[in-house]
């Protein structure tokens, strides 16, 4: 009687396609992870650029409150600040008796066609 101690060859090519498996699917977990980790950065940091614009344009007087667009560099990357205003004379239909403007701020990637965040604000005048 012979003893053999060692694997076979399909023993080994199992266990070896099992962790080429194992590999492929923690590397595809990882690399989604990496993927989810970036875009929520991105959304943060262009939510804090918006806000930041609102905030400036609300310290500025009434009348330099209008649209423009810029570039901003944060974190390492430039962005694409566009500010679009216009007077807003009613909500749902009801006429409203204060000046307002409703102020829309969009924030891209330069270089990129889609915007992360775009957030409406409203400024009434107070001087009146």
């Amino acid at each position: 009687m012979s003893s053999n101690k060692g694997f076979t060859l399909l023993e080994v090519m199992i266990a070896l396609t099992v962790f080429a498996l194992m590999a492929t699917t923690l590397s595809q977990t990882t690399a989604s992870a990496v993927d989810n980790q970036l875009g929520i950065e991105r959304s943060i940091f262009a939510n804090w650029i918006a806000e930041n614009e609102i905030m400036l344009l609300r310290s500025n007087a009434w009348e330099d409150i209008k649209s423009s667009s810029s570039d901003i560099e944060m974190a390492n990357q430039e962005w694409v600040v566009n500010k679009k205003v216009k007077d807003k004379k009613s909500f749902s239909g009801v006429a409203i008796p204060l000046e307002v403007k409703e102020l829309t701020v969009t924030v891209s990637l330069k270089g990129q066609s889609s915007s992360i965040v775009t957030l409406t604000a409203y400024l009434a005048n107070e001087a009146l």
